[in-house]
């Protein structure tokens, strides 16, 4: 908190938020670790042998064959941010506009904690596009987690 609030002077925005989410968390790093290290060494020698350098066979050989794990790993960084309640409490809390939905959804139970209506309808939209990404984003989502 010193670090960000005091050093960056970046309290009350959502900064502190992306900024450790865009290079990841140890389970992420490890998991997207071990999908890569069953790409055979094989495929990487014959782009070699075709001619291709170090970054061309990154993206023409190792990334698309990778992209079962780069999709499960990103499914999970997007499941962390967006389920996150305390970090935003910690970093966000000063500004409403920067709050967050799940900092938000207890906000608007605590102002409305005898409408239970209002408060389900209000954690069925906070739901609701986890729920989509995960039916559209399903089968790579399955094959990344199976593969590794």
């Amino acid at each position: 908190y010193l670090f960000w609030a005091k050093q960056l002077d970046l309290s009350g925005t959502l900064w502190p938020l992306i900024i450790p989410m865009a290079f990841g968390d140890a389970f992420s790093i490890f998991l997207l670790r071990q999908f890569l290290l069953t790409i055979p060494d094989e495929y990487l020698d014959a782009a070699r042998v075709d001619g291709c350098g170090e970054v061309r066979t990154l993206l023409r050989v190792v990334l698309p064959m990778a992209k079962p794990g780069i999709a499960a790993v990103a499914l999970f960084q997007f499941f962390c941010a967006w389920n996150d309640y305390f970090v935003p409490q910690i970093y966000a809390s000063d500004n409403p506009a920067a709050w967050t939905l799940s900092y938000g959804l207890e906000s608007f139970k605590g102002a409305h904690h005898t409408n239970w209506n209002l408060t389900m309808a209000a954690t069925v939209l906070v739901m609701a596009p986890v729920i989509v990404l995960f039916f559209f984003a399903q089968k790579a989502f399955v094959e990344g987690v199976t593969l590794t």
